[in-house]
């Protein structure tokens, strides 16, 4: 998305004009795999990195702010980490922080029409923005290298939106761009709805160099649910939309995509890529809105082979055997239960409901005589509704302080899994901890499929 930033320059050069769907050459989008018409109506979706890969980072928007050791929030057309205007792409909206809420296990940015008039004082020359909206950034907090980069987002429809989901290289401030290298996973353009468009920029030879590609999802993928990703690694990329329709691959030795990125979430509005429409073309009338929403971010890293550990009854078919229940006032027999049907796998799985009670439990499983080493926790795990507490966790003695990784809104089954831990007296007590405050028989969550691996 960044890659207009080359607008800044007195000429736009020739060849940024072929681009079809922002960043897209038309010879590069891909039909395969594209699936029939059909109504999309749908929730989150679920997710599943596949074998080989373990969960480095994560944010799932849980609680009621954005975590700041995660995020930046920009609060200005200026952008200070780049040093441009309108983000280079003559872009109408002014980013601010009320624009960004968690909310109901989500982040969510969000676009309105105001008439305020808004501008950076650095800005003067470009003229007043039209809109608010949200745009964050994980520059100097989140900054990775290779790996899949992968989210569950749902984007507004409408002439004009343009969300995306993208990395720059963390240099930028420095060597400025194209020479940083951007990698778009998502941008959407209401011209071609059913299109996830991704793309590669890069500084080669005497200029900028583009690379384009899509998945066509066969109905429009805007105002649902869907998961977006790029598998990363030193020579080539893998776009995929809903982990099985893929875009061409892109095979690469560019400095520029062998160093860390950071990760950028934006909800912008017109500019180049819809030919610079005025405002008023814009299909955002005064006192609506249009959301952004963001289930999780995830970055997953290959590495050292894993370990499946044994464990008593994993996915819950055999009762509650090899599973404990701890409660500190006497609530957990109303908490949780072994349920049958709609299991990941299997015929049972394990609930944590409240009820319409108050309650707290910590269900979990006590493994002794593990070889001392690094350990994680994995899960498959559906969840709605509100919960003070939600969380996959392990910590090796009763009292112990935990590793845990708090538990997002999922509508399918999601594999999630905690931080690593290090196990080097032989024990280990995992599983799940959830605590409601107050009472409704609506929120629940179900997991299944428990797995601790020796990395």
């Amino acid at each position: 998305m960044h890659r207009r930033h080359a607008l800044r320059s007195m000429v736009l050069a020739a060849s940024s004009l072929a681009m079809l769907g922002g960043c897209s050459p038309e010879t590069d989008l891909t039909e395969a795999e594209s699936l029939p018409l059909v109504s999309q109506e749908q929730g989150e979706r679920a997710y599943d990195p596949g074998s080989g890969w373990r969960l480095a980072w994560q944010d799932d928007f849980t609680g009621t702010s954005l975590n700041p050791n995660h995020w930046t929030v920009l609060t200005s057309n200026y952008d200070p980490v780049t040093g441009n205007c309108n983000f280079g792409t003559g872009e109408l909206e002014y980013p601010r922080a009320q624009n960004v809420t968690v909310s109901g296990g989500k982040l969510i940015l969000t676009a309105q029409r105001t008439d305020d008039r808004p501008m950076d004082s650095r800005c003067t020359g470009f003229g007043p923005r039209s809109y608010y909206s949200g745009r964050i950034h994980s520059k100097g907090k989140v900054e990775r290298r290779y790996g899949k980069i992968v989210a569950s987002i749902k984007v507004p429809s409408g002439y004009g939106m343009w969300p995306a989901f993208w990395t720059l290289g963390a240099n930028i401030s420095n060597v400025g761009w194209p020479r940083s290298g951007e990698i778009d996973i998502l941008e959407w353009h209401s011209n071609e709805p059913t299109w996830m468009k991704s793309a590669a920029h890069w500084f080669a030879g005497n200029g900028q160099q583009s690379w384009g590609t899509g998945a066509n999802r066969g109905y429009s993928i805007a105002d649902g649910f869907h998961t977006y990703e790029v598998e990363w690694t030193a020579n080539q990329m893998i776009f995929r939309l809903d982990g099985q329709i893929q875009g061409n691959v892109f095979n690469h030795n560019e400095p520029a995509f062998q160093q860390n990125h950071y990760i950028l979430l934006n909800l912008a509005l017109g500019g180049n890529w819809y030919g610079h429409p005025s405002p008023d073309a814009i299909a955002l009338p005064r006192g609506q809105t249009k959301t952004m929403e963001v289930e999780w971010v995830r970055w997953y890293e290959q590495g050292g082979t894993t370990t499946p550990t044994a464990l008593t009854n994993p996915s819950f078919e055999s009762g509650m055997t090899g599973w404990a229940t701890w409660s500190p006032n006497g609530t957990a027999a109303a908490a949780f239960s072994e349920t049958h049907n709609g299991g990941r796998s299997g015929a049972y799985h394990l609930t944590h409901w409240t009820n319409n009670t108050p309650f707290e439990v910590w269900t979990y499983q006590a493994k002794s005589g593990l070889p001392s080493g690094n350990y994680r926790v994995r899960a498959w795990v559906r969840k709605s509704g509100g919960f003070d507490i939600a969380r996959l966790q392990a910590k090796t003695c009763g009292e112990c302080a935990p590793v845990f990784t708090n538990l997002g809104t999922y509508g399918s089954y999601t594999l999630v899994e905690t931080p690593s831990i290090s196990v080097t007296g032989g024990y280990l007590e995992l599983g799940f901890h959830t605590r409601a405050a107050s009472g409704n028989s609506a929120n629940f969550i179900h997991m299944d499929d428990v797995e601790l691996i020796r990395l």
